[in-house]
């Protein structure tokens, strides 16, 4: 999975290159608009276009029923039953179309995400750096040791939970640049990318954390290649990375939903230039 991330990882690069020096909100409102149009095109294809049609057709219809026999208590129940029966029918059609947009979506959001959720660190910030270990036993002792690259510093003792299998360090970042932290088990070694950067620093996949598993390789952690499971290390987890601040207009707003908004806005605007019904 991580050979599959890497791909789009460096398509996701190629197209957002163009505005890395930009406003944050720029290229990422780029991506949303193309995005609501894939959405669009995806599901005129995928649905039953003639029978969405129809269903709207006739909840028009239903709901003007409701209107005109609004004094006319029995007939205006009967309106409503089939505006709520037609709305099952039209949310029916609508379900299939939902599962060929899932997936691309989907891929599209994790791509996002890794270069929106985070920023890179500022000189002086710190951090708590939380390794699970697979052997609970290594948790206890010096078996485990993380060492810190020029420009990261270790400023605390290990915190040591055996009961957890997790070790906790705190970090702070002391210049800019791209730094390492290494940490060596029984079973092997490993390493952290810690970003830094004297503001906000351009857009760049940031990964808070190392992961293994199916979902932690590819869906939540793509920016970094998967541990080994030879290492004995689970995971290697960044608590306290810091989040990208995505101001529009004045207004803050969390590049999740910036993304969703633009992403429907775009597809229903031009829904009548593809001539799908939704």
């Amino acid at each position: 999975m991580w050979a599959l991330a890497s791909v789009f990882g460096k398509l996701f690069d190629v197209l957002l290159a163009p505005f890395r020096s930009m406003h944050p909100a720029i290229g990422l409102a780029v991506i949303s608009v193309i995005t609501g149009v894939i959405m669009l095109v995806i599901f005129g294809k995928a649905s039953n276009q003639k029978a969405i049609k129809r269903s709207k057709g006739l909840l028009k219809a239903y709901i003007a029923e409701i209107w005109l026999f609004r004094d006319d208590l029995l007939r205006m129940f009967i309106a409503v039953a089939k505006v709520v029966g037609n709305t099952g029918r039209y949310f029916a059609h609508s379900l299939r179309p939902l599962v060929f947009i899932l997936i691309p979506v989907l891929i599209i959001m994790v791509m996002l995400g890794v270069r929106y959720e985070h920023r890179p660190f500022q000189p002086g910030e710190e951090a708590v750096v939380a390794v699970q270990l697979d052997d609970p036993s290594w948790a206890k002792g010096d078996l485990v040791e993380l060492t810190g690259s020029t420009g990261v510093e270790i400023i605390s003792p290990a915190l040591r939970i055996p009961q957890q299998a997790e070790i906790d360090w705190q970090i702070r970042i002391t210049e800019p640049g791209e730094h390492t932290l290494t940490l060596r088990t029984p079973g092997g070694e490993e390493s952290k990318q810690i970003l830094a950067s004297v503001e906000a620093g351009p857009l760049t996949s940031i990964a808070a954390a190392r992961g293994r598993t199916f979902s932690e390789a590819f869906l939540l952690f793509p920016a970094e290649p998967p541990v080994s499971v030879e290492s004995g290390v689970r995971k290697i987890d960044v608590r306290g990375w810091p989040h990208r601040d995505l101001t529009v207009f004045g207004l803050g707003a969390h590049w999740l939903i910036f993304f969703f908004v633009v992403s429907l806005v775009a597809g229903f605007a031009v829904k009548g230039l593809f001539g799908v019904e939704v």
